[in-house]
């Protein structure tokens, strides 16, 4: 990786497995199974900021059921970025972390503050926005999983879905979605916000150290 975080990204154990990060898909109720993937991100990078590598299931659940109050989800559309970093916002004032969050990094700024988050061991949250204007395009991006040979296959297609970004090289951001270490290739996912989205939806939620 060409930039990475420091530390191991939080780890959820079940039973003998152990997760890359949280999933939406452990919780019972269904509008947070469908729509929870952007406060699952938000969680997990707070248990970044604590330092937590790892803790059980059930310990997790619990910690992002207290979260779920500053992310206010609209049934069966979810949240959208400005107010995803509004609520972590509260969480990071209420656990009195030295960050903010912030929406958006535009144009020839995108890459670079990309770059900089992850030297500065700060996780990044990328959203895959909906396709604009035509909501109703089939248009979507693929993730990827990496292969035991070192090749990339494809895993899932994504639209209005969140990821938790923990490294990057010259062509693939590493990410953490549903459990896992998946990978967005770069240029597919610049296009996407040029020519099917926009960096309204697709965009990048980056931290910022406050100033004291």
């Amino acid at each position: 990786m060409r930039a990475e975080l420091r530390r191991p990204w939080p780890a959820v154990r079940e039973g003998e497995s152990l997760s890359y990060g949280g999933n939406q898909n452990w919780f019972s109720d269904e509008n947070f199974r469908r729509c929870g993937c952007g406060v699952i991100a938000c969680a997990d990078a707070l248990l970044y900021l604590r330092g937590q590598s790892e803790l059980p299931q059930e310990e997790y659940i619990d910690y992002v059921n207290q979260l779920r109050k500053f992310f206010p989800l609209i049934p069966r559309r979810g949240i959208d970025g400005v107010r995803l970093t509004v609520g972590l916002n509260l969480c990071l004032r209420r656990g009195e972390f030295p960050v903010c969050a912030r929406w958006g990094a535009s144009g020839t700024k995108f890459r670079t503050r990309l770059e900089e988050q992850l030297a500065r061991d700060l996780p990044v949250i990328a959203a895959v926005g909906p396709p604009f204007p035509r909501f109703w395009s089939a248009a979507s991006l693929p993730l990827y999983r990496r292969t035991e040979a070192g090749g990339y296959v494809r895993s899932a297609r994504v639209r209005a879905h969140f990821v938790a970004v923990t490294g990057l090289d010259e062509t693939w951001m590493q990410v953490s979605s549903w459990g896992e270490r998946l990978y967005l290739e770069r240029g597919d996912y610049e296009r996407y916000m040029r020519s099917q989205s926009i960096p309204l939806f697709t965009n990048l939620m980056t931290l910022t150290e406050k100033a004291f």
